[in-house]
Order: C-alpha cells, then sequence, then structure tokens
C-alpha cells in the first residue's frame, strides 16, 4: 500500500522584475513630458509605469488594464508581459499568465526569471513538459537558484522521471541544505524508486531541520514499514497524527501500521476517525488485508454516517 506524498511549493513562488520604482501615471507623465515620449513606445512605458503603481495597491484590475494597454502599444516591451504574466498568475489565469510569460522570454530569452516564472505558471496548470523544460532553461541561465533546480525536480517526480528528480534535488541542496521541502522530496523520489534506506534518511534530515514537518514524519512512517520497522512506523504515523489530527491519510496509515502489528483494538479509534474525515475511504477497506477481522466493528459500520 503506497501512501507517499511530495511537496510542491503551496504557490510557486512567482517573482516579480525587479529593481525598479514604481510612479503615477501622471507623475511620469510629467517628468517625461517630451516630444519624443509621446509615441507608442513612450505611451507603453508611462501605462507599464501606471500598472507598477496599481498593482502596489493592490488593484491587480487595473495594473492588467494598464499593462495591457502598454503591450498593445509597443508590443516589444518585455517588462509588460512579465509583469502581466505575474497579475494574471495572482488571479490564477494560468492560461494567460503562460502566454504572457512565453511573450517574455521570446524578447529577453536571457533572463532567468522570466524562464522561471514561465515553469511554474506552466506547472500551476499542470503541464509538467512544457515546465521541466522552463526551468531547464532558468537552470541553465542561473545555476545558483536552488528553487529553480527544487521546481525541476519536483515537474521531473511528476512526470515519473525519478533519477532526473534524485538529481535535480540533489543539485538544489548543493545550494542550500537547509531546505527541509527539498530534503522531503527527494526522499520520495528514493522511495518510489525503491532506495528505502536513502529515503529514511532523507526524511530523517527533514526531520532535523523541522521536528514540526507532518509530512516527513508520515513519509518516514512509509519507509519505516517497507523497511519492516513496524514499532518504529506506528510511532512515526502516531507523530504526524499529534501534528494533523484531521488528516485522514495519516489517521488511515496509523490504523494500518497498528493492525499490522496486532493492535487492532488501538487501530479501530483511528481508522473510524479516518472514515469521519474522508467517507470514500470506505470503498477502499476491502483492500486492505490488516483490516478484515475489523470491518464488522460497531464503531466502523457507523464512523461516516
Amino acid at each position: 500500500m503506497s501512501r507517499d506524498h511530495h511537496t510542491p511549493r503551496p504557490e510557486p513562488p512567482l517573482r516579480r522584475s525587479g529593481q525598479r520604482v514604481s510612479r503615477r501615471l501622471e507623475d511620469a507623465a510629467e517628468a517625461n513630458a517630451t516630444s519624443a515620449e509621446r509615441d507608442g513606445a513612450g505611451e507603453a512605458t508611462l501605462f507599464l509605469e501606471e500598472g507598477v503603481a496599481r498593482f502596489g495597491r493592490g488593484d491587480l484590475a487595473g495594473a492588467i488594464e494598464a499593462w495591457t494597454q502598454a503591450v498593445a502599444l509597443d508590443p516589444a516591451l518585455a517588462e509588460a508581459w512579465f509583469d502581466l504574466g505575474t497579475a494574471y498568475a495572482d488571479i490564477r489565469n494560468l492560461d494567460e499568465s503562460v502566454r504572457c510569460y512565453r511573450s517574455a522570454v521570446v524578447l529577453q530569452p536571457e533572463v532567468h526569471q522570466g524562464w522561471y516564472n514561465l515553469g511554474c505558471a506552466c506547472a500551476g496548470r499542470g503541464d509538467q513538459v512544457a515546465a521541466a523544460d522552463a526551468y531547464r532553461r532558468a537552470a541553465e541561465l542561473n545555476a545558483d537558484d536552488y528553487e529553480t533546480w527544487y521546481n525541476l525536480g519536483n515537474a521531473y517526480l511528476d512526470l515519473g522521471r525519478l533519477e532526473d528528480a534524485v538529481d535535480a534535488y540533489r543539485t538544489a541542496l548543493s545550494r542550500n541544505e537547509g531546505d527541509y521541502e527539498v530534503w522531503n522530496n527527494l526522499g520520495n523520489a528514493l522511495v518510489q524508486s525503491e532506495r528505502f534506506s536513502e529515503a529514511d534518511d532523507c526524511f530523517r534530515r527533514a526531520l532535523a531541520l523541522n521536528p514540526a514537518y507532518d509530512l516527513s514524519w508520515n513519509n518516514l512512517g512509509n519507509v519505516l514499514e517497507e523497511r519492516g520497522a513496524m514499532v518504529e512506523a506506528q510511532k512515526a504515523y502516531e507523530r504526524a497524527v499529534e501534528l494533523v489530527p484531521d488528516h485522514a491519510t495519516y489517521r488511515l496509515n496509523l490504523a494500518s501500521a497498528l493492525a499490522r502489528g496486532s493492535e487492532e483494538d488501538r487501530a479501530i479509534p483511528h481508522l473510524a476517525r479516518a472514515l469521519a474525515l474522508a467517507p470514500e475511504i470506505r470503498s477502499l477497506l476491502p483492500g486492505f488485508v490488516e483490516f478484515q477481522s475489523l470491518l464488522d466493528d460497531p464503531l466502523l459500520l457507523t464512523a461516516d454516517d
């Protein structure tokens, strides 16, 4: 029974184009009131600055409108395409975000940030092939950015390219060995490669960095079960449940480990709680050999009512 988990960043860290001072449109117009900047390119720059100001005030709709005007006036204004991509990502319109970032990287293919953000947007809409391609380009431009390697590892892991994922995560850790999520995800890539001893070490490294990281406690339990260390697995799952009591998977895993260790009485309350939290689990129970003798227990019969 496989119950592994890996951690993408909850929201990919979309980075705005940097080190540019925002000004209101009227301020920019006053400072740049020359005939040369009344042409299309000059007006585009004013709309670019207006978008920056609106974005800074939290007016995403106004920022999108301004940046859309900017690229209509000057389609070669890469920064406006980049910022437009960021705004669309913020409102979860990832199709438009990808379109805008693609325009930005065509205009400025040497900018790491554009490829990185394109990768994030592609990953957000589930296109891991395109995400991996973009992250690879970003890594070629800035090999020291460990977040790029981490996200590339996530894309490879989702694609089932396990050795590539392991290599990417290890590269990320060579740049920053203090990120517990990278250790966790490296552990999962190793689990899927059936390299359980190495995975065990990774989850323990993650927990040394963050003892309250429930996901790695659960994943460590998975590995310990695979290695036949049932008592240790139970303890790992118990810690995950302590940290997140209402996580159905953690409860189910703990119940399974207890039942497999001939502790059915202790397993029943956790299994009942898992059913209450996620009633759909009931349809899976016939596949758990360790639960067969428990299914008629009164507590389980009504747990998900």
